[in-house]
């Protein structure tokens, strides 16, 4: 700072800023009251007082508390406060010398021994599910938040450390950004991320193998010539096993890698490969060897051989962590000199933090906001070989109205979501202007059905490979409406961090009426256009109407949905035999000769003279009597 040093809160005084990330930027500074050295972090929010300043504002607290929940885990940044200094929120964290994050070590050394992954990897993972069992869900796991820190005995990047928990979430919490998206950081995300899912643990463990792979390799399995084809690979393309890692190492990491998160790897057997890969050759012995931290297998397991070697885990014990496990349990490797017990509390270390939660930056693609700070700043020369490594970083656009000023939307669409839309140019033409409603109880004209991610969406290849990809995922919703129409919303050009596409249904001269296909649920009152072949209702009938309950049929119901057909001519609703016209398509094949009959099912009157005269046809008992559990089958 150019000729003055700012105190914050009257008692941490800025010495030298150490770095800038998305989140804002990280400070040397030194505690007055306790005469200590530590790092804070300015959280980066507009100086006006505005409501996003405020949210800002609260991302900083809640970045803190969540920080600070795993203060205690040894392979976590620790913080020690958060204050506020001109209505602007400061986090306090250690302060950590000759720190270095996972890339910038690659960098330096290039691709790292398989049994160092496997020992980084034991260690971010047990830090990961300490925060899983908290219900944080980190999402942004990345090498330059993996930091590699000296060990109190000064060897270095003996310590593997997670940090920048400024985008995590908490279980059921709102999204955090201003612009209400998804954040992480590209090549890193999870393909349920950047089809714009939801953030899950499965989805950091994807993030992790990504890393992992980066770390044995030099290069990340989705590593393209662009952008684009970088987020393609992640959607699409199955990595190539990594050629130097251990067998135990690159089952650990393929594993992490797969596309379904429900196949992807559990934890538990994660670790237990990781730690196998611990062992499988002898560690180095260099200056840069780390700190095996291994936890939780059942048994023990000798890392490396001859003198000095130690071991890793200890019975197994459901009723503790694997963190407490590990920190009764330090391996020594050979030259690392004896293993000692730690103290009895964690003592304050007075340790440089170059690359402490400065690297949550990234890109915008789709349902995807990346963050975009750098991963460092110039640094002194002499202090060049602990800073972290600058990375480059894109100028951000985005704007206000994601999808254009015509369609109004301040925030990208999410699947589930019911929409009205107001078409200018005539029915399903052009850009309506869009406005969401209640799926319940505002009679929606249609719904978000997915999203997909809009990788060069701005482009005419790229716009019809979003729309194919809709067109593939509606197909049997489709299929089983009337008159469905598929609309695809695209977000306006020259955005780097646009929302994803969205694919909405809508029906031909009806509305949707409310929810469709999966996102219904039994027990909800539903309309024939929410209705299709194949679902089961339960009937009430009122004074003039009747009332129809969507229900499994796997339970007794009334009546099962088989068909639709099509009331020609131009008469009206109540001119129409529905029955007849339902008998005379579907009778032979569904009722006849078995007990049941046809019911035909028709929209309102208004719907019907606006031109959607199509008729659901259904089966029941001919007595009135429920029929029994289980879908019925045609006759031929």
């Amino acid at each position: 700072m150019a000729g003055e040093e700012r105190v914050i809160a009257g008692r941490y005084r800025l010495r030298e800023r150490l770095g800038t990330g998305g989140g804002g930027d990280v400070w040397l500074a030194e505690d007055e009251e306790l005469r200590v050295q530590v790092a804070v972090k300015e959280i980066d929010i507009p100086r006006d007082p505005d409501a996003a300043g405020r949210d800002a504002a609260g991302r900083g607290r809640r970045e803190a508390l969540k920080a600070a929940q795993l203060r205690e885990h040894p392979n976590v940044i620790t913080v020690y406060d958060v204050v506020e200094d001109h209505d602007r929120p400061w986090i306090v964290m250690e302060y950590l010398a000759g720190t270095r994050d996972l890339r910038a070590v690659v960098k330096e050394r290039g691709p790292l021994p398989s049994e160092e992954v496997a020992a980084i990897g034991t260690a971010a993972l047990d830090a990961l599910c300490a925060g899983h069992r908290l219900g944080i869900i980190h999402r942004d796991v990345k090498p330059s938040n993996i930091l590699l820190a000296p060990d109190h005995y000064g060897v270095a990047d003996r310590r593997v450390l997670l940090t920048d928990y400024g985008i995590s979430l908490w279980p059921r919490e709102t999204r955090v950004t201003q612009s209400g998206m998804v954040v992480g950081t590209p090549g890193y995300l999870a393909p349920e991320r950047l089809s714009g899912g939801e953030a899950t643990e499965a989805t950091d463990f994807f993030s992790l193998g990504v890393t992992l792979y980066f770390a044995i390799e030099g290069a990340s399995p989705f590593e393209r010539d662009t952008l684009d084809a970088s987020l393609m690979a992640a959607l699409t393309t199955e990595p190539a096993e990594p050629q130097r890692a251990s067998e135990p190492l690159s089952r650990a990491v393929m594993g992490l890698l797969a596309k379904d998160p429900a196949e992807r790897l559990p934890a538990e057997r994660a670790r237990e490969l990781l730690v196998e890969a611990c062992r499988a050759g002898t560690p180095p012995t260099s200056s840069s060897a780390l700190l095996a931290t291994a936890g939780g297998s059942a048994g023990s397991a000798t890392v490396g051989g001859g003198a000095g070697s130690g071991t890793v885990g200890a019975a197994a014990d459901p009723g503790r962590s694997p963190s407490s496990i590990k920190r009764r349990f330090a391996p020594a490797w050979p030259g690392s000199g004896p293993a000692r017990p730690g103290p009895g509390r964690r003592t304050p270390v007075l340790l440089a933090l170059v690359a402490l939660l400065v690297g949550a930056g990234g890109y915008a693609l789709g349902a995807i906001t990346y963050d975009t700070g750098t991963e460092g700043t110039k640094m002194p020369e002499a202090r060049a070989k602990v800073a972290a490594t600058p990375t480059p970083t894109p100028t951000v656009t985005r704007s206000a109205y994601p999808y254009g000023t015509q369609v109004g939307l301040r925030e990208g669409l999410a699947p589930g979501q019911c929409v009205d839309a107001d078409w200018k140019d005539g029915a399903f033409k052009g850009l309506p202007k869009v406005k969401l409603v209640d799926c319940y109880d505002d009679d929606p004209d249609g719904q978000v059905i997915t999203t997909v991610a809009s990788v060069g969406a701005s482009r005419p290849s790229g716009a019809q490979a979003v729309r194919d990809e809709c067109t593939r995922r509606t197909a049997t919703l489709r299929a089983s409406m009337a008159a469905p129409v598929l609309y695809v919303l695209t977000p306006e050009a020259g955005q780097s961090e646009p929302p994803a596409s969205a694919c909405l249904l809508f029906l031909k001269h009806a509305t949707a009426g409310g929810p469709l296909g999966d996102f219904r649920k039994f027990g909800d009152e539903v309309y024939i256009s929410q209705l299709g072949p194949g679902g089961c209702i339960n009937i009430r009938e009122d004074e003039d109407s009747y009332t129809k309950t969507l229900v499994d049929c796997a339970g007794l119901h009334d009546e099962q949905m088989v068909g639709w057909t099509w009331a020609s001519g131009d008469g009206s609703s109540d001119s129409v035999d529905t029955g007849d016209l339902c008998e005379e398509k579907y009778g032979v094949n569904w009722a006849r000769g078995k007990g049941h009959e046809m019911w035909g099912w028709s929209s309102s009157d208004e719907e019907w003279d606006a031109g959607f005269r199509w008729v659901l046809c259904s089966v029941g008992r001919e007595d009135g009597k429920k029929l029994p559990a289980g879908k019925l089958k045609p006759a031929y």
